[in-house]
């Protein structure tokens, strides 16, 4: 199967397995499952860490790259349509985020399943998101 993972999930992976829900653990570790993280990703927690609203606990974001692919992860490096297409799903009224908007996209675009606790992400699945977090 393959799986897009949101950053929070992925920061978890690193950072805190414990907020992490067994069964989606067994689907990171599985060798079966392909498990990609967005490009876009590492942009969202440099702002973050930046902003000096994340703590990556001693772990440089200039590492982040190279410890997703020790995890293999696989980066998936964004194309021009992902970005423009993001205005194909529908502007809700209560999820704005820029980065959230372009990994569920990215999620649709590529028949992946979105491994994600964000409870607004929920609303998406009427537009074709494939949605695992429960």
């Amino acid at each position: 199967m393959e799986y897009l993972i949101d950053t929070q999930v992925f920061l978890w992976s690193l950072l805190d397995t414990s907020k992490l829900k067994p069964h989606v653990i067994e689907i990171l570790e599985n060798e079966e499952n392909k498990i990609y993280l967005s490009s876009m990703t590492f942009w969202e927690i440099a702002l973050k860490n930046q902003a000096k609203k994340l703590d990556l606990k001693g772990i440089s974001v200039i590492q982040l790259p190279h410890i997703a692919q020790q995890f293999n992860y696989t980066i998936l490096n964004l194309s021009p349509y992902d970005y423009v297409s993001t205005g194909q799903i529908p502007l809700k009224e209560n999820h704005k985020n820029p980065f959230d908007r372009i990994l569920i996209q990215t999620a649709i675009r590529n028949n992946l399943v979105l491994i994600s606790n964000n409870a607004k992400f929920q609303q998406y699945e009427e537009n074709g998101l494939q949605l695992l977090w429960e």
